[in-house]
């Protein structure tokens, strides 16, 4: 297993916390600019590597596990309150109970996420190599730091407390791990067609970036305004699939 693997979206996601709690709870412009960044890099990766990825492998059955990704976003998005697209909104600064249902969501999210950063997907299997997983890390890197950040911002507002809330953030960060190491134990030739439940396990997690990437590009604007920063942040992150 790639260390690798396990760090990065850990420390990713320790940087986004302590980030947020130095913020006080605010998500700035930078924060959002991040965001677009992030979720313009997801999309260009689904497009251009992921999606062809998974029709070669599983062209009859990809559809339907991408759409159930989809539809899982939506669900989980109800309940996270759209915190994985840098919303905060203030009824929920202002409660006086944990955000439970925020951070079970966002937990859920980041488990799917890590799901297929297996060494699996580095493999050829019947002539067909696999895409790097190192595009997808660095795509889920970028994400959970802003992530992290209104999650943060939310559990601090709650327990004014630096310690408690990286507590908190740190118990968050084991959830990507968790997901690489069940999607290793599912691709690792326990069970039946390995290849098969990658792929398909991969089709959901594409769901899920669709969902989060479209939205965030989409709310990239605010009031209908042209922000420079934003697209020239959405730009980068679409030519950094084409570097990488």
């Amino acid at each position: 297993m790639n260390t690798l693997n396990i760090i990065v979206p850990v420390l990713a996601g320790l940087v986004g916390g302590l980030a947020g709690i130095l913020l006080r709870g605010k998500i700035t412009r930078d924060v959002k600019i991040i965001l677009a960044f992030s979720g313009s890099y997801l999309f260009a990766l689904t497009v251009l590597h992921l999606f062809p990825q998974v029709y070669q492998e599983d062209a009859i059955n990809a559809g339907v596990f991408i759409l159930l990704g989809f539809l899982a976003q939506i669900v989980l998005d109800f309940f996270s309150k759209g915190v994985e697209h840098g919303h905060i909104h203030q009824s929920d600064q202002l409660s006086k109970s944990f955000p439970l249902g925020i951070f079970l969501a966002l937990f859920i999210h980041s488990f799917i996420e890590g799901l297929p950063l297996t060494e699996h997907s580095g493999l050829e299997h019947d002539g067909h190599t696999h895409f790097h997983t190192h595009d997808l890390l660095i795509g889920i890197a970028i994400h959970k730091i802003p992530e992290a950040i209104a999650l943060a911002a939310l559990v601090f507002h709650y327990y004014s407390s630096a310690v408690k809330t990286l507590i908190v953030i740190s118990i968050y960060c084991l959830a990507t791990p968790m997901g690489i190491l069940t999607g290793t134990y599912l691709t690792s030739g326990a069970i039946e067609n390995p290849e098969l439940v990658y792929t398909r396990t991969l089709a959901f997690a594409i769901g899920i970036f669709i969902h989060v990437s479209t939205t965030i590009i989409f709310e990239a604007e605010e009031h209908h305004k042209l922000n420079w920063r934003k697209v020239i942040a959405i730009l980068a992150g679409l030519g950094l699939v084409f570097l990488l």
